[in-house]
């Protein structure tokens, strides 16, 4: 990713934020905004998102020894972007990038949303949750005549005293659900959701007129809940659901195939019977002998494989309603999952790494009708959802200065224009600590990855995709110049694009004058 400093200079000149600039649009792949409204109905647009869903899992991948039969059939209707990434795989950041647009450096919203006990911290200790002054996408749907629902897990907001009692108020050492309270909901005025509750077979939600006090108990698994609430809005019999005048957007955030794994209907392990985690796993990357916290690991693959087939048997339900419907033509539909999950490749237990099993993740867009069925390379990232989706819906003006993602609406209808990215960032900060952590990044060969912890020298991990797909190998070791190419050309300039005072100390000075 080449850029000069005088155009990264010029493109966060404006008030700290992101400029819609050409220097934008050399990084990120932005367009500079139309001038004139869209003609014509206005499409609606529904959004499924599980959470912990990698992209290895989809079937039509071939990696994984899934069963994804409805999504690699909408695969085929769609734009399927197979090197998507989440930049920062955790629950809360990502739901950060994806309503504001912006990396989580700007957005302020840096680790999970969580209240700590006393003697322990948490998220809200350091401002961690979405804020109710910020602008977010469906902000501007709603003040846009759309009808505006959510249903599931939302995870970003921090819970407040009195607490609600819940399995996880408190959790190592943290309180965690939470409703989230009606002005805080972002433009969402049909509302079914919950902070974070993991109970997947007995789920609960606060609705627009359940008290804080008293959410709904229900004794059915999550993912099929929300199916049956999504499809009642979808049929929205005697307009009880939403205003059949205005177009709508939808959001269905399902939590599996989130641990804990054995939260999960036996209709859908039968349909791995005969086999097992061993005989399922068979990724040469995965570590076996290692003593994993209870509950995690690559012993509960065949439950998370059996997740992943209810996920998409249910998303499969809420698709083909659509369709016989008839709102297909009239909707654009975006699946895609927060982050990933290792399941014990390179002897990681979930999620919040650089390896490809944690970044990786689904990325289908189907508008029948406006894009034509293809799979792109493109290194797409969380914080171009926001914009590509306006991109798409002719929506292009309402795209804020704010939004550092990329609009690449012109790639996905298959035309010219967009200037794609050569890497994407990776990023992780520790609680309170923006100068520490990891940061990297992964192009379409190579994944840089650069530790800073207290009083320690850096470390460096630097992967060779093509030739090393499992990410097995660190070659880091001799190849200095390639890492401080990969520092100069890609790393940085994300870094002075996002706001990010982090800074590779050890990288030659030839280097770090060009852009201090």
């Amino acid at each position: 990713m080449s850029i000069s400093r005088r155009d990264l200079l010029k493109g966060i000149a404006v008030t700290g934020a992101v400029a819609a600039t050409p220097a934008c649009s050399s990084l990120t792949g932005s367009q500079p905004a139309v001038t004139a409204k869209a003609e014509g109905k206005k499409p609606n647009l529904l959004i499924i998102f599980p959470d912990e869903f990698r992209a290895q899992s989809l079937g039509f991948m071939d990696q994984d020894r899934s069963l994804t039969p409805y999504l690699d059939k909408f695969a085929k209707q769609s734009v399927v972007l197979d090197q998507a990434v989440s930049n920062f795989p955790l629950c809360t950041p990502f739901r950060g990038m994806l309503m504001t647009g912006q990396y989580p450096n700007r957005n302020g919203i840096q680790g999970n949303s969580h209240t700590a006990m006393p003697g322990n911290f948490g998220g809200k200790d350091f401002g961690i949750e979405l804020k109710k002054n910020t602008l977010t996408w469906s902000d501007i749907m709603k003040k846009q005549g759309y009808s505006m629902g959510y249903i599931g897990k939302w995870h970003l907001d921090t819970p407040e005293a009195p607490f609600i009692p819940s399995y996880n108020n408190p959790m190592e050492g943290r309180y965690w659900n939470d409703w989230t309270a009606p002005d805080r909901r972002h433009g969402f005025d049909f509302w079914y959701s919950y902070g974070t509750y993991d109970l997947h077979m007995n789920p609960i939600y606060w609705t627009n007129e359940t008290p804080r006090d008293k959410p709904l108990q229900i004794n059915q698994w999550s993912p099929e809940h929300e199916a049956d609430i999504a499809i009642k809005y979808l049929r929205n019999e005697n307009g009880q659901y939403r205003d059949n005048d205005k177009p709508f957007t939808l959001v269905v955030s399902m939590n599996p195939p989130h641990s804990p794994y054995d939260q999960v209907p036996q209709k859908y392990l039968d349909r791995f019977s005969g086999e097992t985690s061993e005989s399922l796993n068979t990724r040469p990357n995965v570590v076996w002998d290692k003593d994993y916290q209870e509950g995690y690991g690559p012993k509960y693959f065949k439950e998370y494989m059996a997740m992943i087939n209810g996920v998409d048997e249910q998303f499969g339900r809420i698709i083909n309603e659509l369709d016989r419907l008839n709102l297909s033509e009239d909707t654009l539909v975006v699946f895609f999952s927060d982050h990933g999950c290792c399941l014990g490749a390179n002897g990681k237990p979930t999620k919040n790494v650089h390896y490809e099993e944690s970044m990786r993740i689904p990325m289908i867009f189907r508008w029948p009708g406006k894009l034509s069925p293809r799979q792109d390379n493109l290194l797409f990232s969380a914080p171009d959802i926001f914009p590509t989706m306006f991109g798409l819906m002719g929506m292009d003006e309402y795209i804020p200065d704010t939004v550092e993602g990329g609009n690449f609406a012109n790639t996905l209808r298959g035309e010219a224009g967009d200037i794609r990215p050569t890497s994407q960032l990776y990023t992780f900060v520790p609680y309170g600590a923006q100068s520490y952590g990891r940061r990297g990044i992964r192009t379409d060969r190579y994944t840089l990855m650069i530790d800073r912890k207290i009083g320690k020298p850096l470390t460096y991990v630097l992967h060779d995709n093509a030739n090393d797909p499992y990410q097995m190998a660190n070659i880091a070791e001799g190849n200095d110049a390639l890492i401080s190419r990969l520092i100069e050309e890609e790393l940085i300039p994300w870094l002075e694009h996002t706001g990010d005072p982090w800074r590779p100390a050890e990288v030659p000075a030839s280097v770090l004058n060009a852009y201090t």
